[in-house]
């Protein structure tokens, strides 16, 4: 907004939704349970090191822990959350950005208010999982 960007993409025709906002909603969407899978493995691993240097566990013992105690459900329903949690992150961030000021202030108050607003919907959005999960018994 700041540069008069958006008002640019609407003099050629082009659709700021379809232009900035989509492909940022895509990407999130798409990417975030890439990255929580990503954490996940990785999460398990780094347990392993530990588990393994400094208590009296085998790979082999640590390993079957963890599917004792990791189900499917717990994996699956953590990547579905992080694609949903992608999609407010994308859309608080297109409408915080696509609704600031034009100086260079507003851009910062943008930024920051888009993080706060993601905030506060990953929590009652994973409030709401908590408890839906709960119901459903998953």
């Amino acid at each position: 907004q700041v540069n008069e960007e958006v008002d640019a993409l609407v003099s050629f025709g082009i659709s700021p939704m379809q232009f900035l906002v989509v492909p940022r909603v895509v990407a999130l969407v798409l990417m975030m349970p890439l990255l929580c899978a990503c954490a996940d493995f990785v999460g398990i691993l780094g347990g392993m090191v530990v588990a393994v240097a400094i208590s009296d566990v085998s790979v082999v013992q640590y390993f079957n822990q963890v599917e004792a105690a990791v189900s499917l459900n717990d994996l699956l329903s953590g990547i579905f959350k992080s694609a949903v949690f992608g999609s407010i992150i994308a859309v608080a961030g297109c409408y915080r950005g696509l609704n600031c000021g034009r100086d260079a202030t507003a851009v910062g108050q943008a930024a920051t208010s888009a993080v706060v607003t993601s905030i506060t919907w990953i929590v009652i959005a994973d409030a709401i999982f908590a408890v839906s999960f709960h119901l459903l018994g998953i």
